[in-house]
């Protein structure tokens, strides 16, 4: 069994599963997710089982058999201090460490694991990537007014683009920060020049900050203002249908490109 620890928003959770997927297919096992989320940043739900995802909610008995705390608190703590002192308490963790750079040895790791980290690095799922596209897709149909606006998505050179703010504005402990106004103007303005007559779908945590700031840019712009906290995987959907893509610096809208199937789309990221 592996088992993989989700903390964070939808796109960490996805990382995260997207990992302890990878390692159980190669070792011909099964995948148990434990949600914890986080001590001291933003605080999430469990949001993957929107998702056609093969994994099960790790019981008290799965933690039991690899020694792991059923305290919240306790664990998360436990998490804390492996990830920035090196310090480990149990041999079945395996902990990603600060700094969260690509480490290939993970990807040898063995039965009977549980990983916690981010691993927000598609190299950590190198291998897998037709089980994720086929298990990240939504269990159920998006309501009329979603419905409404894929057909507009389908019927126009589509470009989403993604602004994270929120959290990333008010709480100073995350890292990172938000992106600021200078990186959409200059992402518009090179979409302008390789696209012909785009229509822009603008997702956000802040959509009134973004109609007074890009709506000036914008000749074609529609902006989707309803699928806020435990409805925004229809955000990611939605952005995943779209022709091209402008993002934020977050994981989210990250998946939103890795799930756009369309050959010959324009992205456009943060360094």
């Amino acid at each position: 069994m592996i088992l993989s620890n989700l903390t964070g928003g939808l796109g960490n959770q996805m990382f995260q599963y997207a990992f302890g997927r990878y390692l159980a297919v190669k070792n011909k096992t099964e995948l148990k997710i434990h949600f914890t989320n986080a001590l001291f940043n933003t605080q999430y739900a469990y949001w993957l089982d929107v998702f056609n995802i093969q994994a099960e909610i790790a019981t008290g008995e799965d933690l039991k058999k690899m020694n792991i705390f059923q305290n919240r608190i306790i664990n998360r703590i436990f998490y804390l201090v492996d990830d920035r002192f090196a310090v480990q308490f149990n041999t079945h963790i395996v902990t990603q460490r600060y700094p969260y750079v690509f480490n290939s040895n993970y990807l040898s790791l063995k039965n009977n694991v549980y990983v916690q980290g981010y691993w927000a690095d598609e190299r950590y799922f190198k291998g897998s990537e037709g089980i994720l596209r086929k298990e990240f897709t939504l269990k159920n149909k998006l309501d009329s007014k979603n419905r409404k606006i894929l057909k507009q998505i389908q019927n126009t050179e589509s470009v989403s683009i993604h602004v994270r703010r929120a959290d990333y504005v008010t709480n100073k402990i995350n890292i990172p920060q938000f992106i600021g106004l200078d990186y959409y103007v200059n992402a518009i303005k090179k979409i302008n020049k390789i696209i012909k007559n785009p229509a822009f779908f603008i997702f956000s945590d802040d959509i009134s900050w973004c109609k007074g700031n890009l709506s000036p840019l914008l000749d074609k712009a529609y902006y989707i203002d309803h699928n806020q906290r435990e409805k925004s995987y229809k955000d990611l959907y939605l952005m995943s249908i779209c022709k091209h893509n402008i993002i934020a610096n977050s994981t989210f809208s990250w998946w939103a490109t890795w799930l756009n199937k369309h050959k010959d789309k324009t992205i456009i990221t943060p360094k």
